[in-house]
């Protein structure tokens, strides 16, 4: 037993020192709704008991005077909820599924008549009845199933919500070759995007990318908010980037997976097969594998959630360079008739030391060079997470 509460007790002391400031509406939803009798008549006093149904966290509110309950800052997830008063049969809602950002409605009738708990358990698809803003989710299920190969790439999953754009390779309204984030709906511009990971900002601010990358394994819901969003997102004249990771529960659960993919298994687009000879493919693959895990460390209260991804890709690559040449800002040390020209000799052999596949490309640029480089990218990412239910429906993460 002492063991035991010292290993909470350090648990706790981790999360306190750890955890970071999150901005509570984006990373919960509401319920709400009216419980009135089965005349329409509204039942002020009634009790309502919302339970998730993953990690057992509770919270009790009651109706107002017009039969209202509002309870914001909900974890995402599946919750029960109950209604009850005095001389009034029981009535539960099953299977009230809360996403992220999201305000779902749960209505109830009592009936002075019936003495058992009537329990609803299929729920209809939730419509958005609270809120003007224009936004496109994916669900921790329709990410899996997402034909992605990319360790941290989550913002490829944007490209299949409508709206999307896809952003020049040259830059905008910047010399370099960085186009932003990548992240561009409705003509809003890439560098007005806004990024937000558990609440907590994830913004580079030099070109507006975001900083971190998520495991597609360990996401629980991916949401974009394109249009007409509220004040609590006003970082942002574009789109916001929401991503919620997983948490434990109190059910043991888990996943493996592992990831090929091969150059060789690609089909040739239909250009290609109009030259003669074709050109080899090139060579190379992806493999990525890695293993979630999450548990109760005490049931009811503390939880834990881990994952490791490793990814590796080989073989080779082109690329695309852009560069101001010496004649176009016409420095006349930088040419030919300077003091040490390139054709010297010492030059040359530092020069060769490095050598460069990058070719001019006259079709586009006399400044623009292509070439191809040896992939060899290693990464291994590991994720972990602590959340302890504190009273009130209040989580502490880490």
């Amino acid at each position: 037993m002492a063991k035991a509460l010292l290993g909470c007790a350090l648990g706790v002391a981790l999360l306190a020192t750890l955890s970071t400031p999150a901005l509570a509406q984006t990373v919960t939803g509401t319920i709400q709704g009216t419980v009135t009798d089965t005349s329409g008549g509204v039942l002020p006093g009634a009790t309502v008991t919302i339970r998730h149904q993953d990690t057992g966290a509770q919270r009790v509110v009651v109706t107002n005077e017009v039969g209202l309950y509002s309870a914001p800052f909900m974890q995402i997830g599946r919750y029960t909820v109950t209604a009850t008063l005095t001389g009034f049969g029981a009535m539960t809602r099953e299977q009230i599924t809360v996403g992220l950002n999201e305000t779902r409605v749960a209505d109830f009738k009592l009936d002075p008549r019936v003495t058992d708990t009537v329990t609803v358990k299929g729920e209809p698809p939730p419509i958005n009845l609270t809120k003007a803003e224009v936004r496109s989710s994916l669900t921790e299920q329709q990410i899996m199933d997402k034909p992605s190969l990319n360790a941290n790439g989550f913002l490829s999953l944007a490209e299949t919500f409508p709206g999307f754009q896809e952003n020049p390779t040259s830059g905008q309204n910047n010399p370099t070759a960085s186009s932003g984030s990548s992240i561009n709906f409705n003509n809003t511009g890439s560098r007005g995007a806004t990024f937000q990971i558990n609440g907590v900002n994830n913004d580079d601010s030099s070109e507006n990318q975001h900083r971190q990358g998520v495991a597609l394994s360990t996401i629980q819901e991916f949401q974009i908010l394109k249009n007409s969003y509220s004040a609590e997102f006003g970082r942002a004249d574009g789109a916001v980037v929401l991503v919620q990771t997983k948490s434990g529960t109190n059910r043991v659960r888990g996943d493996v997976y592992t990831y090929r993919r091969e150059n060789d298994w690609n089909a040739r687009s239909w250009f290609t097969g109009l030259v003669n000879p074709k050109p080899p493919r090139a060579e190379g693959g992806r493999n990525q594998y890695g293993f979630t895990a999450g548990f109760p460390v005490m049931r009811n209260k503390v939880f834990a959630f881990g994952s490791a991804d490793y990814a590796a890709e080989d073989g080779q690559g082109g690329y695309t360079r852009e560069f101001i040449l010496p004649s176009d800002i016409n420095v006349p040390w930088l040419t030919r008739g300077n003091d040490t020209p390139e054709n010297r000799a010492w030059i040359q052999s530092i020069v060769s030391r490095f050598p460069s596949s990058l070719t001019n490309n006259d079709a586009r640029s006399p400044r623009v060079f292509t070439g191809l480089r040896e992939l060899d990218f290693p990464d291994w990412d590991y994720t972990g997470r602590l959340d302890w239910n504190l009273p009130r429906m209040q989580t502490l993460s880490t």
